[in-house]
């Protein structure tokens, strides 16, 4: 049954009374609810890095459980028991972190450990000039162990022990010469080894200091004119990339004809 003016005037007149009674319970006495406590953006970075940091130790820890430990003789080239299970556990742990986003902080970390040990830039420096020392020492992980070497020996040439690093990349160019015959590839881990010891040295000496054509720094790092030609190249390849991306093509191709064939 419709409603009559009469009611419909009576609910209105009552809405009304009401809308009114919660205004003044709004009023100035009774404040609105106090909004939800905001969180300083500095302290959400802290909060999400401090996750992260939490997810990737635990990420590490997985992974180092999983790769399997190598047998380590009681003596390995002269190295103790216990000098080649500190290396064998770095090198484990810094395969661990490989791809998380604090890598080079955790890496940091293991190395600084590793250089803390009398024979640690040592045993880095075997492992890369002789093959059947880094075989039998790491086992499986001998290629893994060559690549975190090199990151060894190039922090402490940072801190100004350059002889491990530029003595091995010596040693390694004139194996790889010496194996040399002109028809059958280079071995590829060798090479690369050699590449990235190159690489090494000019990051931590800087390209600048390659800039004035004085060839006594690419022959410090092994280069020498008795080299196969391959071998030469191997040099002349990552001289030039990194000359040419620092003072363009022209010139990185005088300086580096300069420093190699002088």
């Amino acid at each position: 049954m419709p409603l009559s003016k009469t009611k419909w005037a009576g609910l209105a007149l009552a809405a009304t009374s009401l809308i009114i009674g919660l205004s003044f319970s709004w009023g100035t006495d009774s404040p609105p609810p106090a909004p939800a406590p905001s969180v300083a953006p500095a302290a959400v970075t802290e909060q999400a890095m401090a996750r992260m940091e939490i997810k990737a130790a635990e990420t590490a820890r997985e992974r180092l459980a999983q790769i399997p430990e190598p047998v380590v003789p009681q003596e390995v080239g002269g190295f103790s028991h216990e000098e080649i299970g500190k290396a064998s556990v770095a090198f484990r742990e810094m395969l661990s972190v490989q791809g998380l986003y604090n890598q080079r902080v955790a890496r940091g970390r293991i190395i600084d450990r590793l250089l803390e040990s009398p024979r640690g830039a040592d045993i880095a420096s075997r492992t890369l000039t002789d093959p059947s020392f880094a075989r039998e020492a790491f086992g499986d992980l001998q290629a893994e162990a060559r690549l975190f070497s090199i990151e060894v020996l190039k922090v402490a040439a940072t801190r100004g022990q350059e002889g491990p690093l530029l003595r091995s990349a010596e040693a390694v160019a004139q194996q790889l010469s010496q194996s040399d015959d002109g028809v059958a590839p280079l071995d590829a881990g060798r090479s690369a080894d050699l590449r990235d010891m190159v690489r090494a040295v000019i990051e931590v000496k800087s390209v600048e200091a390659f800039s004035d054509g004085n060839p006594r720094l690419v022959r410090e790092m092994g280069y020498a004119s008795t080299l196969s030609p391959r071998v030469k190249s191997l040099y002349d390849e990552i001289l030039f990339a990194y000359l040419k991306h620092q003072y363009g093509r022209e010139r990185a191709t005088e300086m580096a004809a300069a420093l190699l064939d002088g």
